[in-house]
């Protein structure tokens, strides 16, 4: 099972901004000052052993999360990285003449869903080539709205030039849409895939993706809790005993609670934070943590430094997770 994030914030797309570029490059000819006069006279090295934060970014893309298993590939959410994950998609479309994706859509806010209007490989025309793609979305939900009626929406004159249904007309590709329903299994040549409902406004979904005698991924963002210390049962369960748990920790528990500097209650708002994180893996007994969804106004140092808190606090209630946080580009091979 390979594992590859494209766009790992929450809420809306937050690219660096020309201050914490130049905060970067003083920080980092900061430091040049001394190492550049010892040991480290190659510039490459001296940048390659800079801290994660200073030398590169966590990114701004929202999220989109690529999964590879049993020879099938798995979209988990369609925020803005995936105009990026469909650019490296071409050359594969047309050496396999198509591309066979699955988009697992935890919900329709638009930070999930911005980026299917960006998603180049879509457009492909039916009258060019022999290329034969298909599209299969599921998500969604049948008593609110299902997939097909949000990407619809948000593609409708005037806040879009092109139309979903242009797409159809267009399109060489078979589109299917399925809702999602709490404990849903999918079944695909030895990949179960289980859908459990998160407390998140207007209903949204975590999936688990079981291999047959191998690894677990549970992808589990936009979830509130509501007792850190005791998890929410669903969430439990989607996470036992997981090789990798993919979840949303946009706060720190101060912001969560509004008690930081000028802060207000983040109550309500459907997401996650560091002491409710690290109970979770704990009480799952999860192997990898992935932080993911970091709040747009975290610059890359606060992400670090909450991955350091939430491995700070898995220690201190006994566990033995790791934890990482992420960033666009990072790979997962299990």
């Amino acid at each position: 099972m390979k594992i590859k994030f494209w766009g790992v914030r929450g809420s809306v797309s937050s690219p660096l901004t020309p201050e914490q570029v130049q905060g970067k490059i003083i920080d980092a000819v900061y430091n040049s000052r001394t190492a550049l006069a010892g040991t480290i006279k190659n510039t490459h090295t001296f940048v390659d052993n800079l801290p994660f934060w200073q030398k590169s970014t966590y990114g701004g893309n929202t999220s989109c999360v690529e999964v590879q298993c049993k020879g099938r590939r798995f979209i988990l959410d369609m925020g803005t990285g995936l105009r990026g994950l469909g650019n490296s998609l071409f050359q594969e479309m047309f050496e396999n003449k198509g591309l066979d994706i699955t988009f697992c859509l935890s919900h329709m806010h638009w930070d999930h869903i911005q980026g299917i209007p960006f998603f180049g490989p879509i457009y492909q025309n039916k009258n060019k080539g022999d290329i034969r793609n298909s599209w299969n979305f599921l998500g969604g939900t049948d008593w609110y709205k299902k997939a097909e009626i949000c990407l619809q929406g948000q593609m409708d004159a005037p806040n879009f030039p092109i139309s979903w249904a242009e797409i159809n007309k267009i399109t060489y590709h078979p589109i299917g849409f399925e809702s999602v329903y709490d404990r849903m299994e999918k079944f695909y040549n030895g990949l179960r895939i289980t859908a459990r409902k998160l407390n998140h406004p207007q209903e949204t979904y975590g999936f688990r993706f079981e291999e047959t005698g191998g690894p677990v991924v549970v992808y589990a963002t936009d979830n509130e809790p509501y007792d850190p210390m005791e998890p929410d049962q669903p969430l439990l369960e989607l996470a036992d005993s997981a090789d990798i748990l993919i979840i949303d920790c946009q706060y720190t528990q101060d912001q969560y609670n509004g008690k930081n500097i000028g802060g207000f209650s983040r109550h309500g708002w459907g997401h996650n934070y560091d002491v409710a994180v690290a109970k979770t893996a704990v009480m799952a007994n999860v192997k990898t943590v992935v932080l993911f969804h970091h709040d747009p106004a975290s610059d890359d140092k606060k992400v670090l430094e909450m991955e350091h808190a939430v491995q700070h606090l898995i220690r201190e209630m006994g566990g033995d997770s790791k934890v990482i946080a992420a960033h666009e580009g990072l790979e997962l091979n299990l």
